[in-house]
């Protein structure tokens, strides 16, 4: 599997020098106040750029809380498998559970 992730990042590389070869003219970029010239694939991969960001900062919530579900998760995990050691230990030492109910 890393080797077709491995040509499909080479594929992509070598599209990008292609794109970046036949483009590189330069442009004039006008936006409020600033008036700039560069080359138009430097101002696409820039757009590019602060779209993924802009994309990351719009998930970043989800994942904070996705994280903060999963650190929940695992605290209730951990206080589960306290329980059943718990109930463990009293059955090995023959301490009837079912008539005691579970061990806080």
């Amino acid at each position: 599997m890393v080797q077709v992730y491995l040509i499909a990042a080479l594929v992509l590389a070598g599209l990008v020098a292609t794109f970046a070869v036949q483009n590189a003219i330069p442009v004039t970029v006008k936006f409020l106040a600033w008036n700039f010239e560069s080359s138009l694939v430097v101002i696409i991969f820039l757009a590019a750029g602060v779209g993924a960001f802009a994309a990351t900062l719009v998930s970043l919530p989800q994942a904070v809380r996705a994280w903060a579900r999963l650190r929940q998760r695992e605290a209730e995990v951990a206080r589960l498998e306290g329980q059943v050691r718990r109930l463990e230990d009293r059955v090995a030492a023959g301490v009837d559970v079912a008539r005691d109910g579970p061990a806080e």
